[in-house]
């Protein structure tokens, strides 16, 4: 089993070496540089009487300690959190110590050793299960299966080395408790190396939606993502015979800040407006940056009137946004309309009425509110009435 186990970790380590080597991230480089650490940990642990005992058991030991420290690292690394640098060796040196100290006191020291690798183990699975759960994601909580399945065989090694000590004469003597812990340690090196590269496959593709969904400069959806969500909400809305209000937001002048300024400055305006948005919409809201300095806010069960007091809102805030030391204000002119009901309105209608609000509102000089009603053509006559007009 240690000669399956040494291979395992080899073969584990030489595939992801050659798959990742100049890519690794992530705690990848640190989870392969465990692999062989474990390997010579186990090529120690088989050359029992070939070896001294210092090289045998303390060294051993020592090393398999340094590859869990290596593991742990490589999850805080995976989860993108400071690693402390006395993390990989302190445990180690702490473990060689130790040993040493229980070299000639066999049974204790597979009491002892049982108990620590057992905490060990139980405290990485609960660094895992601390990574935020989603239902596509579930790779740590297989690795953390893996650490908690060799935590309970360690547990019941040390269990059965104090009731019947007879039982436990070594390391590798032949039982049942042993072989379930090395099948488990030879489970871990293998359904955990893939259950971490199923972790970083998830982020990866994680990622990929994101970047494919969502503006990369202010991370608010992007317009594709918006329509397509915005057409399920207008769905909804017909169907339960809601309001839905449509807002279309447009940064006045903003031109002239990246001419003035440069693009930078007219970045930092642009995330801190996304901001702005963020704080003032409910959470069931959807904000997207539709184009340039042009961004759209859709608000599912929300009149006209309430739909116009919030517009209101983020117009009076967008003066204060960042950056304070331009010599003039940030303003926005903001066009709205609201969908009250009617089969033959489609979400073009909606769109094409909030940015003919908006277009209204720049026109009669910017830095206003314009509400206009949305009138269903089906069943009214075409067109739509102005109702509100502030600024």
């Amino acid at each position: 089993m240690l000669i399956v186990m040494l291979t395992s970790n080899l073969l584990m380590a030489t595939v992801l070496w050659f798959a990742f080597a100049g890519r690794f991230r992530d705690g990848l480089a640190k989870w392969t540089t465990s692999l062989g650490v474990q390997a010579l940990a186990w090529l120690m642990f088989a050359g029992r009487g070939h070896f001294s005992d210092l090289i045998s058991i303390t060294a051993a030991n020592g090393l398999l300690a340094l590859a869990w420290s290596l593991q742990f690292a490589a999850v805080i690394e995976f989860r993108r959190r400071p690693l402390p640098h006395w993390l990989l060796w302190a445990p180690t040196a702490a473990t060689f110590v130790l040993f040493m100290l229980l070299l000639d006191h066999f049974q204790l020291r597979l009491i002892v050793s049982s108990g620590l690798f057992s905490a060990a183990n139980v405290l990485l699975a609960a660094v895992l299960l601390r990574i935020p759960s989603h239902p596509n994601l579930r790779a740590h909580q297989l690795l953390a299966g893996c650490y908690l399945f060799v935590a309970l065989a360690l547990i019941a090694r040390g269990i059965g080395a104090w009731l019947e000590p007879g039982a436990f004469s070594t390391t590798l003597t032949p039982n049942f408790l042993h072989s379930v812990l090395y099948l488990g340690s030879y489970a871990l090196i293998v359904a955990g190396s893939l259950a971490f590269l199923l972790m970083h496959k998830e982020r990866s593709d994680e990622e990929t939606t994101r970047l494919a969904t969502t503006d990369p400069l202010t991370g608010v959806f992007n317009r594709r993502t918006f329509i397509e969500l915005a057409e399920q909400e207008f769905a909804r809305a017909r169907r339960t015979d809601t309001a839905l209000s449509l807002m279309m937001l447009d940064l006045d002048h903003f031109k002239r800040v990246n001419d003035t300024y440069g693009h930078l400055v007219g970045d930092q305006v642009l995330v801190s407006f996304t901001n702005l948005l963020r704080d003032c919409v409910r959470r069931g809201d959807l904000v997207v940056r539709y184009g340039g300095e042009e961004f759209c806010v859709l608000l599912p069960a929300t009149p006209l009137a309430a739909a116009t007091a919030l517009a209101e809102r983020i117009r009076n805030a967008t003066t204060s946004i960042p950056p304070t030391s331009l010599p003039f204000r940030i303003t926005t002119s903001i066009g709205l309309t609201t969908y009250a009901g009617g089969e033959h309105t489609v979400l073009g209608d909606l769109l094409a009425r909030a940015d003919e609000a908006l277009y209204r509102a720049k026109d009669e000089g910017r830095d206003r509110v314009i509400a206009l009603s949305l009138i269903d053509r089906g069943t009214a006559e075409q067109g739509a009435l102005p109702l509100e007009n502030t600024g």
